[in-house]
């Protein structure tokens, strides 16, 4: 008990410490921000380029059926709807995460460049909330893709045992 009491009483003196010393960022800790912030603007920039692809392919796949016309054998008449959407979300998700970049990547440039704490502090929340939306986003993504291969597997045997029965 008495060990559990001491290991508590450091770890408030470390919290402690840590609240009250200011962020030191060197020269070569600055250059590697900077650096982030150069990829990271360009990447963003990236990022808007494939969602405005994304968005003009989605109403290609809305208002031009040629595109859709293998799609109809499997999804109906609504394939173009379906591959809208599809395209359209997947152009706000580039988006999103453009946007997220290039303000992380922005604030942290502005930071460094005129030595200003909450500009970094900013870049950094704006981070780590874009990393917290890739998290989110990839395993989303990869569940969807794990329902993908389950429904093809089942179409699969079903078409199968089908062909078997003829």
């Amino acid at each position: 008990m008495e060990e559990i009491i001491r290991n508590e009483g450091v770890a408030n003196a470390n919290a402690e410490n840590l609240e009250k010393r200011d962020l030191i960022i060197n020269m070569e800790m600055g250059k590697h921000f900077l650096t982030y912030a150069f990829w990271g603007k360009f990447f963003g920039i990236l990022s808007y380029v494939g969602a405005g692809f994304m968005f003009i392919f989605s109403l290609l796949y809305l208002f031009i059926p040629d595109f859709t016309s293998s799609l109809n054998s499997f999804y109906g008449e609504h394939a173009g709807v379906l591959s809208f959407l599809l395209f359209l979300f997947c152009a706000i998700l580039y988006f999103v995460f453009g946007w997220l970049l290039m303000k992380s990547s922005k604030s942290t440039k502005i930071g460094i460049k005129e030595n200003n704490q909450n500009q970094i502090q900013e870049g950094t929340k704006n981070l780590a909330l874009l990393m917290k939306f890739m998290g989110i986003a990839t395993v989303i993504g990869f569940f969807l893709y794990v329902i993908i291969v389950i429904i093809m597997i089942v179409n699969g045997v079903n078409t199968a045992v089908e062909n078997i029965n003829y």
